[in-house]
C-alpha cells in the first residue's frame, strides 16, 4: 500500500513538473497553437510610450581580441576612486592603532611591526589604484596618487620609530642582563689593581 501511495506521489509530481498546454487551445495540433494577444489601442499607446531606450553617449566601444566588442562607460574610474578612498580610511586607522600602542614590551612590538607591514600594502595598493585612474586618463589620480604616497611616507616614518624602540628596549634588556652578572659574580674573580711583583711575598712564582 505504501509503495502504491509513492508511486502516486511520484506521478503527479512529475505531472506538475510538465508543462500543461494552453487551456483555450488545448486538444488543437501544436502547428496551429499560437498566441495572439491584442492589448488594444490604448494600451498599446501606453506600452509604446514607456519603451525603454538605451544611448551610448557615455560609453566606449572597445574591439576585444577575444571577447569581441565590449561596451565600457566611461566614468568607471570612479569606482576605482571609492576603492582608493575606503583603502586610505583603512590606512589611517592602522596607523591610528600602531601610534597608540606602547612599546614597552617585545608582544606589542611585534605586532607594531607586523601592523606596519600591512599599512605598506594599503599604500602600494592605492598607488596602484591611481595608476589604473591615469590609465583611464582621469585627472582624479592627482590627488590619489599624493594620499598613497603620503601615506607610505608615515607608515615608513612609524616603522622607523619602532624600530628605534626596539633597539632600545633591546639595549635596556642587555644592561639590566650585565648588572644582574655582576651582583651575582664571584668577588675572588674580581680583578686587583697593579702588576706582577707588586706583592714579592705572595708571588708564587719565585
Amino acid at each position: 500500500m505504501s509503495k502504491a501511495l509513492l508511486l502516486l506521489a511520484g506521478g503527479l509530481a512529475l505531472a506538475a513538473l510538465l508543462p500543461a498546454p494552453a487551456a483555450a487551445q488545448f486538444g488543437s495540433r501544436a502547428e496551429e497553437q499560437a498566441f495572439d494577444y491584442d492589448p488594444g489601442a490604448e494600451a498599446a499607446k501606453k506600452v509604446q510610450k514607456s519603451a525603454a531606450e538605451v544611448t551610448f553617449e557615455d560609453a566606449e566601444m572597445v574591439n576585444h581580441p577575444v571577447y569581441g566588442t565590449i561596451v565600457l562607460s566611461k566614468y568607471r574610474w570612479r569606482s576605482w576612486v571609492t576603492r582608493a578612498l575606503y583603502l586610505t580610511l583603512v590606512n589611517i586607522a592602522l596607523l591610528a592603532i600602531i601610534l597608540s600602542m606602547p612599546r614597552n614590551q617585545e608582544a606589542n612590538i611585534v605586532l607594531g611591526y607586523t601592523l606596519c607591514g600591512v599599512s605598506m600594502a594599503i599604500s602600494f595598493w592605492t598607488f596602484l589604484c591611481a595608476v589604473l585612474i591615469f590609465m583611464l586618463k582621469a585627472a582624479a589620480w592627482t590627488y590619489v596618487l599624493p594620499v598613497a604616497l603620503g601615506l607610505g611616507a608615515a607608515g615608513y616614518l612609524i616603522l622607523m620609530r619602532i624600530k628605534k624602540s626596539d633597539v632600545s628596549l633591546s639595549e635596556l634588556k642587555e644592561s639590566f642582563q650585565k648588572m644582574n652578572s655582576a651582583s651575582t659574580e664571584d668577588p675572588r674573580l674580581s680583578s686587583v689593581p697593579g702588576t706582577p711583583g707588586d706583592w714579592p711575598g705572595d708571588d708564587f712564582l719565585r
